[in-house]
């Protein structure tokens, strides 16, 4: 029918049933056409708005949620809303205002407190993260986002086994359980406790019998499954999936995974190079401007890379603690090296990936404000966020670790905002740690997901650090895994002397603490003593590699 025979209220059900059913295209479709005759319609903007943010069109959310709230000021569901949103550009700042404004309307809105924890979370702040997230689940009991964001908080915090009883609850509150038991797999790796996580894995995968995701978490654990029967059930799954570019990822995946097995070399390099471009293409959104921010903005960046910027006036220190900032490129062998560093005789705090800097300068980057206006400043929100999580507390001294690799970006800020900081860069033959970031799909890092990608990310770490060892010398350890590896007791004294701390056998007995976990890939590997049989793993897949690295110099 055509729209100028239906009346407005036909058209607009027209709209919810699209949407009900899940015809994204024809729902926005219908609710335009209700807006063109009537640009105040308030459902259809709402919906249209909820649409918008299912689809991931933020901005456009954000601008219909604010189009509400002119309508209807002290609407709480539409200001609970454009708090996710705002959270999901980044903006979480403002995120955290809307959220509260809904609160302050109703105090009773449980979607408001779970957005508002979702901010929390990402600023930092976890302690007030959990507090909001039990608020939301006292209004709402079966609040799953809350569940999520409370678990994922408690991780943060190194809480795993409350981490884990809370992805229990969800799981037995949820229709479909499957995220939440993919959850426990993950945290029950955590802890080295391998056939419970097996048990949860195969669990998601009884909910969830397609999703290849849960297979190929399963078969990093039990090899068993990678069966003939097994392969031409991928077969049949990616025929059924085949517009879901995610499973067909975690497709080719498995299929190297085959591959390998049969040392079929060039085959398996291949499934790796077309499961990573289908889980690019997956996350095409969300990693467009990150890759372009990582690869273009931040290593641009004048302020970060000038010689000519110091800082004079830093207020002397209130707290005595010793930062140890282990950098690199992923699958460098970092993990190894923190658990080495904190299994000594000394009182060392575990750190792993805080990302405090990150996400202080991408939002000064972001925003277009000047790195270096407040050195004082931004030494006392950095203390605060490690103080967040629990890592340093007042008064006191205090030696912790931040692992998070992209720190060799910040090299600078890090040497004028904590002078008394030591500085670790892990090396890895590059080969090994490229060819080790294709074979562990990494879904967090944007810029993993394609050759080029890597080879450029690689190619500015390298220039980064040459330059940086240059105009401050020694201030940065060089620390080689592969010597490493090849003779553990002296490499390890020669890095606890480094970091001022004494040596003894514990440093080397690390995979016998029971505390011991890791949320990286690295979980597994951290188990074991350290081992040599990986260092020329990349040997066989050297020649794949030529074509994208023969142009950069570090390219053996």
């Amino acid at each position: 029918m055509k729209k100028e025979k239906l009346n407005i209220e036909q058209i607009f059900l027209l709209a919810l049933e699209s949407h009900k059913k899940n015809d994204l295209k024809s729902a926005e479709k219908f609710y335009n056409d209700v807006l063109e005759i009537n640009p105040n319609h308030f459902n259809s903007i709402f919906y249209l708005a909820s649409l918008s943010a299912q689809t991931k069109n933020y901005i456009k959310a954000k601008n219909l949620f604010e189009k509400i709230i002119q309508i209807k000021p002290n609407y709480d569901v539409a200001y609970a809303n454009l708090g996710a949103v705002l959270k999901e550009l980044g903006k979480f700042n403002e995120a955290v205002e809307a959220c509260k404004k809904a609160i302050s309307i109703q105090p009773n809105n449980s979607a408001a407190y779970s957005n508002l924890g979702a901010a929390l979370k990402e600023l930092g702040k976890f302690k007030e993260t959990i507090d909001v997230c039990k608020k939301a689940i006292e209004t709402e009991p079966k609040n799953f986002n809350a569940y999520h964001n409370l678990a994922l908080a408690l991780q943060e915090l190194g809480e795993i086994k409350r981490a884990i009883s809370c992805y229990e609850k969800l799981s037995k509150i949820q229709p479909s359980p499957s995220n939440a038991y993919q959850n426990l797999g993950k945290l029950n790796i955590m802890l080295g406790k391998k056939d419970e996580a097996i048990k949860y894995y195969k669990l998601a995968i009884q909910y969830e019998p397609e999703n290849l995701l849960h297979y190929y978490a399963l078969s990093d654990l039990d090899e068993k499954i990678l069966n003939a029967d097994f392969k031409n059930k991928i077969d049949e799954i990616k025929t059924k999936n085949n517009s879901k570019y995610q499973n067909l990822a975690y497709a080719n995946f498995l299929k190297s995974k085959y591959e390998l097995n049969s040392k079929n070399y060039e085959k398996e390099f291949n499934y790796l190079l077309k499961g990573h471009n289908y889980y690019l293409m997956s996350e095409k959104e969300e990693y467009r401007k990150d890759v372009e921010y990582w690869l273009n903005i931040l290593p641009k960046n004048e302020e970060l890379n000038s010689r000519d910027i110091s800082n004079k006036n830093i207020e002397i220190a209130k707290h005595s603690f010793t930062p140890i900032f282990i950098i690199g490129v992923p699958r460098c062998g970092s993990t190894l090296i923190e658990k080495i560093i904190a299994s000594g005789p000394t009182n060392v705090t575990i750190g792993e990936e805080i990302g405090a800097f990150s996400s202080f300068v991408k939002q000064k980057i972001i925003q277009k404000e000047n790195i270096y206006s407040d050195i004082n400043g931004m030494r006392k929100d950095l203390i605060k966020r490690y103080s967040e999580k629990n890592i340093i507390k007042e008064g006191g001294n205090f030696t912790f670790t931040d692992k998070t690799l992209d720190n060799f970006f910040y090299i600078k800020l890090i040497k004028d905002i904590f002078p008394q900081s030591k500085i670790i860069n892990c090396k890895r033959e590059p080969l090994s740690s490229i060819m080790s970031i294709l074979k562990n799909n990494l879904p967090n890092v944007p810029w993993a997901h394609s050759l080029e990608h890597i080879f450029q990310y690689f190619d500015i770490y390298y220039k980064l650090i040459n330059n940086y060892n240059k105009i401050f010398p020694n201030f940065i350890y060089e620390l080689n895994l592969e010597e490493l590896s090849l003779d553990p007791e002296k490499e390890s004294k020669k890095l606890m002397k480094f970091c001022e701390m004494p040596w003894d056998k514990k440093c080397l007995e690390y995979y016998k603490r029971k505390d011991l976990f890791s949320k990286t890939a690295s979980n597994i590997q951290i188990r074991s003593a350290i081992y040599k049989h990986s260092l020329e793993k990349y040997l066989p897949y050297k020649e794949f590699l030529t074509q994208y690295g023969q142009k950069y110099s570090w390219f053996k």
